[in-house]
Formats: structure tokens, C-alpha cells, sequence
């Protein structure tokens, strides 16, 4: 924002361009001329078709004649004009209106009075916007309103009377636009800065304006502010208030691909156009002037009339209200052959080459999506990457990930014979062909199709939808010459012979299809879920190295995923985004900083020049870990913060600190980790030991040799890469089984302690309930001969044990000890309810009266405290018991 204070205060009435990644912004130094920029911002706001375009120049200056002519009609305004050209209105006033055209006069003639007036208050409305009066900031979203209704009301009227044919395609084509205030004028509206934020959208000509699409992709993004220093917007934070508008715009609408936004001050206005890596803005329009006010008309119809794939809208991407669902078209310049094999295969469809990437496919494959995507970037600028759950027919359960996204390649990719451009679909691709061969039974994204959406110009064939099919010539002055995740000072100059030309970067729409669907590590349950999934995730993981020579690199919290196939959890790797051939020259020679920033490796970080290996996939396992285990939110956050809002080498100097040492490691757990996630945190410690500890790299700190040379672990834990991660991977095989082992256990004392109960209750009265913990206590006391007994004399009916009780022998203590705290549990969880337990009175009486109906054994309390026993069978034997000296006792507690 400094850069833009410092470079553009002068000239910001001209047009210029603001690059844009994420949600920075900063003023490029290769910068178009003005007068180039607003030229072909001007050609790109009219219709791609000539017989379009041409009517579209015919009826601009019509509908200007029209709108000026209601505008001279209009009574004046009740406050005084502040107009930001107070010489131009003079003499406009005094030279008074031209001639008008036969066809505009008699047209004004057939005009009813209803519509006569309505439009005059419309062009009182606009009058005050144009002007500049303080007052149209109170209704900033009416005047723009009454502007945008104005023009299409004129242009409604002007489509009759140009050429038959050209007017019933514009009438198929052409749209008007009305602006909207937003929903939550809270989020969106600043009283300090006085900005409003609305947006355009569009309905058709000949329908009712109340029925616009709010649905709709081609829609404006619009600011409107009101403040004094708004001669210089994109100086005082205007655009700040712009992407943010764009981004929600965006995440609205899936179909959109790149957008047109109008800047609104007090008598001025500007065109933007907004894609992924820029913000091309136009030259100020000065509504004060007629030639202003013809300028915005022109625009204003040539986006009217223009194709929905020219203001931004996606064509492949089709709401369908029937069915609810997103109608996508998915290219397949790659297939899978075995997809469906009861179809032949189809032309066309191969595997990917360099020179097929860019040629024409055979056939696409429709996919039905839902509404809301899976996952969505959080900005518009940059890759917009969206996935969708999608199914191949529109009532079917989803089944497929559809995958949308913006990637930067090389302009003469399609002339390359390297390897190492490849991108995602190439690598899935080679990764699905791979592993079929080899029969692994791991599990990864098995592509169905994929490759560069197309679109529909009209001309013989599709175009291929590029950053050049939306900008033309502007297209050369992107930003993007150096390849995502590499060093500038890393990349050949142009004059080398290892690169003859450095060929600047192009964004491509990539789409593909993959399945299955998973679920994320989040929607897991328990700890011992998410340590099969990681620990599948990572076998799958060595599988891909180890038949596809693919390396993930950027393993995260977001990258992998639950899979439930039959009754098994297993694990899935996504995102192969910055997967790469382990052998390529990008990983061994340039291998650059890629991933995602908190779970990045200490050497991806520091970008130091040593090949990427697996190993620091698994020290990000470790960071994901951290993540996983965290003892609340804020401690998530903090760890977040001090990852990810800190640059590269201080996050790198952090985690070196961290795994310095054992110490290090411990007093780090102990500040953010939660202690009951014990199986996390030995896997956490187990790893920190396999990566960091070895003999031969141990430790992060650098050390200083006699000879003044500096040895960097990191950097040396290249050579020992292969045995660390058969470690790493022995650590992991090994912590999940014994997690697997301590959940079946549990699984078992659970059901064991589910079937006492059941037991318990299916031979007691029905009008006893089962609430006592006593029962499991007498368990514990009982001697082993005696479990097998037909009668038992308890304390309870309840406890009564019979032959089909399960023989409690062969259970260890610690088991026995569970089933006590169970049912200790059950018994809170009763009293939280608010059932009382029974008195022993109450428990006395139903025993006796159990007692009757059952023939067991009654223990009666005599009038001297002694036991005997009532009704006893014969069969049953008891032990003597010793008589009670009643007189030492009165005897010993006598006073």
C-alpha cells in the first residue's frame, strides 16, 4: 500500500494495473501505458461476436442521446450543484442540447406520460450523482440504481429499431443491470471510511427487472464512497474494500471465472476488470460531462450485449433447479480406460502428452454437484481452487471429487519435451497407471478425467480458457516469470544455454475428476482413528515413492483424508498439486520453498539447495501432529501464529529451536499439547527420535569445525534420507498397531461390561432396577469355587450370579477394575437424571418379595442382630456361623 501511496498519486485519474496475490496488492514495475490499458479494457467490455460488437457501437450513441435528453428534461436539483467541472456545465448550459435524431424524436412522441415521468425522476436521480452532490452519499445504492435503470430502460427501447437479425440475438444475449445494496450492511459498510459496497446483477431485457439473477456469474462488483480524498481511491484503501467484495462475489458463485467491478465516487466512475492475478483499472470517468457520461454508456451497453463467458461466467458450469444440482462438464483430454468397462474406449481419450495437453479433447464427462463446494480458497486471486462432491447421474449419492482450478504453466509448455512441468493430472495420472501395475493395495485419487476446460466462442473450434482468452494483449504484462516455489536468483537468465528463453507463466483452467470421497481428519472420533488413518495415509505414501517416484511435498492437515472402504478405515493422500518426480531437476538441483506454510520442513523453508526426500514429508507429519494434539483452540492459534504469520527463515529458526533436543521437545509438548492424547504424543516422540536424533545428523544446530567449515544436520540428513524413513516408517507401523491392539481391548472390555449388565438385568425382577455398584464390588470378593454355585447368598437379588454369567477367572484385575468404573458411571449418569436410589428398607422388601416368587435364600435380621437363614434347600451347604458374644460387646462399648 506504501508502494501505491509512493508511485500512483499523480497519475491515478489514468489507468493502470495493481497486481494482486491473496489479499496483497502492490503497483508492478513493468507497468502498460495508460492510453494502451484503457483502450483494450474498452474492447474488452464489448462483445467477443462482430455482428455484436457492431450493434452494440450503434446503439451506444442512442441510448447516450436519450439519457442526455432526460437529464436537460429533469427539474433541477433543490441543493447547489458541486460539479467536479463547474466550466464544462456552464458551457453546456448556455450551448444548449443538439439536435435529436429522427428516431429518438419519435420515439420521445410515442412514450406515455407514465413512463415519460417515471424516467424524468430517474434522470433527477442520476443528475445529483452526476453532479457530485454531497447529498446522493446518504442513498449511494438508489443513485447508482437509477443510473443503471435509466440506461437500460433507453436501451430496451433502441433494441427494436436496429437490424432484425442483430436484434434478436442481442435479445437472446443482452441483459441490463441493476444495482443491489448488500445483504449485511453491517459487515460491508464502514461510517468511518463511508464506503458501500453493492453489486450489479443482471436480468434479461425483455423480462421483468424484478426478476434478476442473483444467482448469476456475470454479475458487477461494485464500491460506491463518498469521501473527500476519493480522487485518489486506489491510494487510500479503496481496493482493500474491492477484493474483499470480489473475494465474496466469488465464493458465492463457483461458476464465476473473472469479474467486472464499477468504482462509484461523487461524479466520477471507473471500470475495473478483476482475474487472478490483477486489477486492471480504467481511466476516470467524469459524470460531469457529457463525454463522460458517453463513455459510461458505451461500456455500460457493450457489457449489456456482450456473451456470459465474456463478463466472467463459466458456460461448462450449469445450476440445474430440477435437480439442485451443479451440471459440470469435465474435459478428458485424460481418462481412466478401466473407469467403466462395459464401454469400448473412447477416441481421443489417452494418456497425457505435452502436445495433447493443449489439443482439442474428443469428449468430456458430466458430473452432477452439489451446491456448496467441499472446500473453497479463501481468495479469488491466485489458483481459486474448489472442490465438489459430484456423482455421474443427477439423482446419484456422491461418489466423486470434482477438482477447479487456476495453474500458472510455462507459455510454451506445448512445445516442451520436459517431464518436469507436469502437473497435477499428469502426475495422478502417472500415479494411477503406476500403482495398477504394481497391484498395491494402497490407496490414492484414482483420476477419472481431466484436462484444460474449453470454451464456446462461436468461432470452429473451443478455445482453450486461458489468462490470454480473458485478457488479449494485456496478457503479456503478468507478473508471473519465475515458477511457484522457486528463488529468482535460481531460475537461468534468459541468455544461458541451459534456457534459452524464459518463457513467461500463463494461467490455465484445469479441471479433473477423482474418486473417492473422503472425509477429513477432523470428523474422526477417537485417537486410535486418526493414528490408522495417518498410518495408512504414510504406507500409501511410501507405495507412490516407491513405483511412481512421485514425492508428495506438501503433507498437511487439509491433504489427508478418512476413507471408509467396507468396514476399514484407511487413509488417503490429496493434493498432488506440488507432487514431483523424485529424480526431476526441479527437486534435485532447484528445489525451491513449496507447501503449506505451517507444516512445511526446516529445509523447504529455509529453501536451502539439498533435494527434497521423503523425510521431509515426515518432519511435516510431525508439525500436523502438533496440530492434531493441541490442547484448545488458542493453543492451535498461537502455534499457527507463530509457524505461519512469521516469515520463512524465522518459522525455520523456530522449529530448529524446537527439535533441537529432546528438552526442547518435551517443554514444547508440555506448553500446547494436550496430555490425555498419549498415543499422539509417543508418536510424536518416537518420529522426533527416528528424524532428528540419528548418529550421524543429530540435532538442527549447525556446528563449527576446526577448519572453520559449518556442518548443517539438516542439510546432511540427505545422505541417511532412505534409512530414516524406513524408520520413520517402522515408528509409525508399529505405534498404529499398538494403537489398533489398546482399541480392541477397550472394544472388549466395553462389550464385557455392556453383557454383565444385560445378564444382571435379565435375571432380576422386573421390579428391581439395577443401580447398586455394590453388585460389581461383590464380584471382585467372591472366591473363584464358588461362581459356579446354582444359589448365592448376596446382599441383593440384583447380585445373584447364575451358570450363564461369564466366567470371570479368566479376567485380569485391571478388566475387573473397568467393569466397576463403567458401571460407576452409569450410576452418575442415573442420578444426573434424577433417579433416586432405593433406601434399604425399600431394597430389603423387594428382595423378600423377589424371594417368594424366585425359592432363593432371605437373610432375616433377628431381634438379637444374628443371621439365619429362611427356606434354605437342602442341597445347599453353608459354613457354620460363629455365635456373637453380645455381652462382651455391650461389655467393651459400656461407658
Amino acid at each position: 500500500m506504501d508502494s501505491l501511496k509512493g508511485l500512483r498519486t499523480v497519475n491515478e485519474r489514468q489507468a493502470f494495473r495493481i497486481d494482486v496475490c491473496g489479499h496483497q496488492y502492490s503497483l508492478p514495475s513493468e507497468q502498460p501505458a495508460p492510453a494502451y490499458l484503457d483502450s483494450h479494457l474498452r474492447q474488452l467490455a464489448q462483445p467477443f461476436s462482430q455482428t455484436l460488437c457492431a450493434l452494440a457501437v450503434d446503439l451506444a450513441p442512442v441510448v447516450a442521446d436519450a439519457v442526455e435528453a432526460h437529464l436537460d428534461a429533469a427539474p433541477p436539483p433543490p441543493s447547489p450543484i458541486i460539479s467536479t467541472t463547474p466550466t464544462a456545465r456552464r458551457q453546456h448550459r448556455r450551448t444548449g442540447t443538439p439536435a435529436r435524431p429522427r428516431a429518438l424524436r419519435k420515439r420521445i412522441s410515442l412514450m406515455t406520460t407514465v413512463a415519460m415521468a417515471e424516467r424524468q425522476h430517474l434522470a433527477a436521480t442520476v443528475l445529483e450523482l452526476c453532479d457530485g452532490q454531497k447529498g446522493a452519499a446518504d442513498a449511494p445504492v438508489s443513485a447508482i440504481s437509477a443510473m443503471f435503470a435509466l440506461l437500460a430502460a433507453e436501451l430496451r427501447d433502441a433494441l427494436p429499431d436496429a437490424v432484425s437479425s442483430a436484434g434478436a440475438a442481442a435479445r437472446q444475449i443482452g441483459r441490463a443491470f441493476t444495482a443491489l445494496g448488500t445483504a449485511d450492511e453491517s459487515q460491508r459498510r464502514s461510517e468511518s471510511d463511508s464506503v458501500v459496497e453493492f453489486a450489479g446483477v443482471p436480468h434479461q431485457l425483455d423480462a421483468d427487472p424484478d426478476s434478476a439473477d442473483f444467482n448469476s456469474a456475470e454479475s458487477l462488483v461494485g464500491i460506491f464512497t463518498a469521501r473527500e480524498d476519493a480522487a485518489e481511491p486506489f491510494s487510500t484503501g479503496l481496493v482493500e474494500y474491492l477484493i474483499a467484495g470480489m473475494n465474496r462475489h466469488a465464493r458465492s458463485r463457483p461458476n464465476v471465472r473473472h469479474a467486472w467491478a464499477t468504482v462509484f465516487t461523487c461524479g466520477t466512475v471507473r471500470f475495473c476488470l478483476l482475474e487472478s492475478d490483477a486489477i486492471h483499472v480504467s481511466s476516470e470517468l467524469d459524470l460531469g460531462t457529457r463525454d463522460g457520461r458517453r463513455a459510461l454508456a458505451e461500456i455500460y451497453i457493450g457489457l449489456c450485449l456482450s456473451e456470459s463467458w465474456r463478463l466472467g461466467a463459466d458456460p461448462s458450469m450449469r445450476w440445474r433447479t430440477d435437480i439442485e444440482r451443479w451440471e459440470i462438464e469435465c474435459p478428458a483430454d485424460v481418462s481412466d480406460p478401466h473407469a467403466n468397462p462395459d464401454e469400448q474406449p473412447r477416441p481421443g481419450a489417452r494418456r497425457l502428452r505435452r502436445s495433447a495437453r493443449f489439443a482439442p479433447p474428443a469428449t468430456s464427462m458430466t458430473v452432477y454437484a452439489q451446491r456448496l463446494a467441499l472446500f473453497t480458497a479463501d481468495s479469488f486471486f491466485g489458483r481459486f481452487t474448489r472442490c465438489f462432491a459430484a456423482a455421474r447421474t443427477p439423482t446419484a449419492e456422491p461418489d466423486l471429487v470434482l477438482k477447479d482450478s487456476w495453474q500458472l504453466v510455462p507459455d510454451n509448455c506445448s512445445s516442451s519435451n520436459s517431464s518436469d512441468d507436469e502437473d497435477e493430472i499428469a502426475v495422478l495420472d502417472r500415479i494411477r497407471s503406476r500403482m495398477d501395475a504394481a497391484q498395491s493395495d494402497a490407496v490414492f485419487p484414482r483420476l477419472l478425467c481431466g484436462g484444460t476446460v474449453r470454451i464456446d466462442t462461436s468461432d470452429a473450434a473451443a478455445a482453450r480458457d486461458t489468462s490470454l482468452l480473458i485478457l488479449d494483449d494485456l496478457d503479456a504484462y503478468t507478473r508471473w516469470t519465475v515458477p511457484h516455489g522457486f528463488r529468482k536468483e535460481d531460475v537461468p537468465e534468459p541468455t544461458t544455454p541451459l534456457q534459452p528463453e524464459a518463457p513467461r507463466l500463463r494461467r490455465l483452467h484445469r479441471r479433473m475428476v477423482s474418486g473417492p470421497v473422503g472425509q477429513p481428519l477432523q470428523a474422526l472420533k477417537t485417537e486410535h482413528d486418526v493414528v490408522a488413518v495417518l498410518a495408512d495415509a504414510m504406507h500409501s505414501h511410501t507405495e507412490i515413492l516407491r513405483h511412481a517416484h512421485i514425492l508428495h511435498r506438501d503433507i498437511s492437515l487439509n491433504n489427508i483424508m478418512a476413507v471408509r472402504i467396507g468396514n476399514d478405515l484407511r487413509g488417503m493422500l490429496i493434493d498432488f498439486d506440488h507432487g514431483v518426480d523424485i529424480a526431476a531437476v526441479r527437486n534435485q538441483k532447484l528445489p525451491g520453498n513449496v507447501g503449506t506454510g505451517p507444516f512445511m520442513s526446516i529445509a523447504n523453508l529455509e529453501g536451502l539447495d539439498v533435494p527434497r526426500t521423503a523425510v521431509d514429508d515426515w518432519e511435516s507429519l510431525i508439525c500436523l501432529l502438533f496440530c492434531l494434539a493441541a490442547k484448545s483452540s488458542e493453543a492451535r492459534d498461537e502455534m499457527g501464529h507463530i509457524f505461519a504469520h512469521v516469515n520463512a527463515h524465522g518459522a525455520a529458526d523456530v522449529k530448529r529451536e524446537m527439535f533441537q533436543t529432546t528438552a526442547a521437545l518435551d517443554s514444547v509438548i508440555a506448553r500446547f499439547l494436550n496430555p490425555s492424547y498419549l498415543v499422539l504424543i509417543r508418536l510424536i516422540r518416537e518420529l522426533h527420535k527416528a528424524i532428528f536424533m540419528h548418529a550421524r545428523c543429530q540435532g538442527t544446530a549447525q556446528i563449527l569445525l576446526r577448519s572453520n567449515r559449518q556442518v548443517d544436520p539438516v542439510q546432511r540428513r540427505v545422505q541417511y534420507a532412505e534409512e530414516i524413513h524406513a524408520r520413520c516408517q517402522s515408528v509409525l507401523t508399529k505405534v498404529a498397531a499398538d494403537s489398533r491392539s489398546m482399541s480392541t481391548l477397550s472394544d472388549h472390555m466395553a462389550s464385557i461390561s455392556h453383557q454383565c449388565c444385560d445378564l444382571r438385568r435379565a435375571h432380576a425382577p422386573l421390579s428391581q432396577p439395577c443401580e447398586s455398584t455394590e453388585s460389581l464390588s461383590t464380584l471382585l470378593d467372591v472366591a473363584p469355587e464358588s461362581l459356579h454355585s446354582p444359589h448365592l447368598c448376596s446382599r441383593s437379588t440384583s447380585d445373584t450370579l447364575t451358570d450363564s454369567r461369564p466366567d470371570l477367572r479368566h479376567l485380569t484385575k485391571a478388566q475387573l477394575m473397568q467393569l466397576l468404573e463403567d458401571e460407576e458411571l452409569a450410576l452418575r449418569k442415573r442420578k444426573a437424571k434424577g433417579e433416586q436410589a432405593d433406601s434399604p428398607h425399600t431394597k430389603r422388601r423387594k428382595m423378600i418379595h423377589s424371594a417368594e416368587h424366585c425359592d432363593l435364600p432371605i437373610v432375616q435380621l433377628s431381634s438379637t442382630r444374628a443371621l439365619s437363614f429362611v427356606d434354605l434347600p437342602a442341597s445347599v451347604h453353608l459354613p457354620p456361623v460363629p455365635p456373637v458374644d453380645l455381652a462382651n460387646k455391650r461389655k467393651r462399648f459400656s461407658p
